[in-house]
Order: structure tokens, then C-alpha cells, then sequence
């Protein structure tokens, strides 16, 4: 029942804060920049987070915070919520929680970047007249279901996009979203996995088919992941004589539990789990870039995948992986089958696969990142009198 009453109690102050933000909209102005002064090696970096729950965007943001930590930058963390211990933030990440009866982003302290992570808080990240804010888009509804937007929550991610200097994101088939919504340019910088968690096994033998097992890692409640169709694909092996073992990671306790469910591990028991297994399906119908595909690669699965927008950033049919069909059930059926009669297509994939996650670090990436934010560094906001309801 408590739970209940705070997911109300946080819907009710979503719609409060949604149209609070929708009066503030009538004043917005684009955020107008000028080259700054100041010049320092050392950035301040805040990110802004609507949610710190578990999924696959808040994971990256933290990992942002980690690494760039480890590269001698400072990061701020703000959210509403408490710091969360579903993911390990490291103790160098300063996190400051904001009570729930006060604007998100006037936790924002003196920094040099401003990151909004979510398109709610841009033109409040804008208002506070800090620092140049980024946006950092990691893909949803708002790009690849566009067309079932209501008109009223359209026009306010619309102009949420007008309003920020500089939009970056995490793949091509994102950048091209954007575009195509928005009519926004952005950088693109891949996301990139830990391999101190998701690593190759070499003494790991794992391709006794008794032995076999298959692994999907996503929530029912997001149709978009597929989980529904991987469960009807398994349904159709027991008729073509396989019956073969699945392992299920959710970040929720399932309604319809199938396979050895795993609800909200570790990492790094995911990383185990993937390290056990022989096959990793994907089967989401949008993604921005896919990273639990990449992440399974680099432990040593032999990938299936639908093709959607996210993974064809670095995947490619029959070479690193086998590719489906979206929401087709019977075609990844018949794939699993292959795949897993195929000793030697399994092992090519498998080889490809590692091959394509060794390029994807956090090493190499975050540089880039750093890099990115210093160019933004260089400016400062012109000071304006924003005037709110």
C-alpha cells in the first residue's frame, strides 16, 4: 500500500510540475551564449536527472559521473530522489537530492556545464543562467513513437528542443530522430560498456548443448523491449523438438515469470550471467543504441537482434550477429534454432562480436565526452530577466 501511495503521490506532482513548466514556457527564450574568459582544465559538470530508477539511461548517466571522475573532472549529480544503491556511484560523484516541494533545478550549484538528461528540465537548466546547458538525449517515445504524442505534451517537447544550445546523443539513428522531429543538429558520441564487468571468459566452456542456455534482459511493462515476443518464440521450439533453458534479467518482478528470473541483480552478476549463457536475444522494437546487445557480445554470446535503429550502430547481420525481423516471433524462432545447430556460425558470431565490444570502452569514450563539454565550457549564458508565473 506504501508504495502505492508514492507512485500516486509522484504522479500527482508530475502533473503539478508539468504545468507549472508549461506557464513558465510562454517566457522562454533560447539560451543565448557568449564566449567566456574563464578557462579551466578542471570542469564542473552537472547532471540534472528527472529518475534515478533502474534502466538502461539513468545506468549510462552514472557511468558518465564514474568515469569522468576518474578523469580528474568534478560532476554533481541532482535529482529528486534519494542517491540510489541499485547502481554503485562512486564516492568521488558529489549527489545532491532536492526536496519534491522545490524547483529541480535550483539544486544546481556554480558550475561550468549543465547537463539536462531528460527534455522536462531544459528550460529550467536554461532558466537558472549558470552555465551553457546540454542536452543529452538517450532516446524514448518522443523519437521513435513521435506520431503517438499527444498534441498538448508535443508542442512542450517542442519548444524544449528549440530553446537549447547544444544537443548531443548517443547514436546515428537517434541523431536522425532528432532531426526529423526537431529539426535540431547534435553530436553523436556512442555509449560504451565497462569491461571490468563485462568481459571474455576464455576458460569459460560453454557450448555443451546440454548445457545450453539463452538470455533476455527487459521489463514486460515496456512493450517496446519485446519481451512478449521472445517468450512466443521460445513457446514454438518444444514443437520443432528443442526445449532449450532461458535466463530472464528485469529490473521488476514479472507477471508472467518465465525461465530463471533474475529481478534487479548486480552488474556484476549480470555480467556472470551473460558469461554463462550462449545466446543473447534482443528483441526491442526501438532502441538508441542497445547497449545490453554490446554488453553481451563482450561476454562472449553469440547475439540475436532485432534491427532496430540502436543496434545497427555497430551491428551487422551474419557477422557479428543474426538479425529478426521486428515483432515476428516465428522468425526468431527458426534463428535460435540455427543458431544453435551451427557450432561454427555460433563460434564466427561469438568472434565478431568480441572483435566489435572491444572498441567500445569507457577509455576511449569519455574523453570524447570531456572533450565535447570543455568546447561548451568556453561560453557563458547572457544574463536575461525570466520572468515566471
Amino acid at each position: 500500500m506504501k508504495g502505492e501511495k508514492n507512485v500516486f503521490e509522484l504522479e500527482k506532482f508530475r502533473e503539478a510540475e508539468f504545468s507549472r513548466r508549461e506557464k513558465h514556457l510562454r517566457y522562454a527564450k533560447k539560451q543565448e551564449l557568449v564566449e567566456s574568459s574563464a578557462k579551466n582544465s578542471q570542469l564542473h559538470i552537472v547532471y540534472v536527472m528527472t529518475h534515478v530508477g533502474i534502466c538502461g539511461g539513468t545506468k549510462i548517466i552514472f557511468e558518465h559521473a564514474n568515469h569522468i571522475v576518474r578523469f580528474n573532472q568534478r560532476v554533481t549529480i541532482v535529482s529528486h530522489f534519494e542517491k540510489p544503491t541499485w547502481y554503485p556511484i562512486s564516492n568521488d560523484v558529489k549527489y545532491i537530492q532536492v526536496p519534491l516541494t522545490q524547483e529541480l533545478a535550483l539544486g544546481i550549484p556554480q558550475c561550468d556545464v549543465i547537463v539536462a538528461t531528460y527534455w522536462r528540465e531544459i528550460y529550467e537548466c536554461i532558466a537558472r543562467e549558470i552555465a551553457p546547458v546540454v542536452y543529452f538525449e538517450q532516446g524514448d517515445y518522443h523519437l521513435f513513437a513521435w506520431e503517438d504524442v499527444c498534441r498538448r505534451e508535443k508542442d512542450f517537447i517542442y519548444k524544449q528542443f528549440q530553446l537549447v544550445p547544444f544537443i548531443y546523443t548517443v547514436s546515428k539513428g537517434a541523431s536522425k530522430q532528432i532531426k526529423k522531429n526537431f529539426g535540431r543538429d547534435s553530436t553523436i558520441i556512442n555509449n560504451a560498456i565497462d569491461n571490468t564487468v563485462f568481459y571474455y571468459d576464455s576458460g569459460n566452456i560453454k557450448d555443451q548443448k546440454k548445457d545450453f542456455a539463452l538470455m533476455m534482459i527487459g521489463s514486460e511493462n515496456n512493450e517496446f523491449k519485446g519481451i512478449g515476443d521472445i517468450r512466443q518464440a521460445l513457446s514454438l521450439l518444444p514443437k520443432s523438438g528443442h526445449d532449450l533453458k532461458l535466463v530472464w534479467v528485469t529490473p521488476d518482478k514479472p507477471i508472467h515469470p518465465t525461465g530463471t528470473v533474475f529481478v534487479n541483480p548486480k552488474q556484476s552478476q549480470i555480467g556472470d550471467l551473460l558469461r554463462k549463457s550462449n545466446i543473447f536475444i534482443c528483441g526491442s522494437y526501438y532502441e538508441s543504441f542497445s547497449l545490453p546487445v554490446l554488453e553481451a557480445m563482450a561476454c562472449g554470446c553469440a547475439v540475436i537482434t532485432t534491427k532496430n535503429k540502436g543496434v545497427v550502430e555497430y551491428a551487422l547481420d551474419g557477422k557479428n550477429c543474426i538479425m529478426v525481423n521486428i515483432n515476428d516471433p516465428v522468425d526468431m524462432a527458426e534463428k535460435i534454432i540455427q543458431l544453435f545447430k551451427d557450432d561454427m556460425l555460433r563460434n564466427r558470431i561469438i568472434s565478431k562480436g568480441l572483435k566489435t565490444a572491444s572498441q567500445y570502452t569507457w577509455d576511449c569514450i569519455i574523453p570524447k565526452i570531456i572533450s565535447y563539454y570543455q568546447q561548451v565550457a568556453g561560453l557563458t549564458p547572457v544574463k536575461n530577466k525570466i520572468v515566471h508565473a
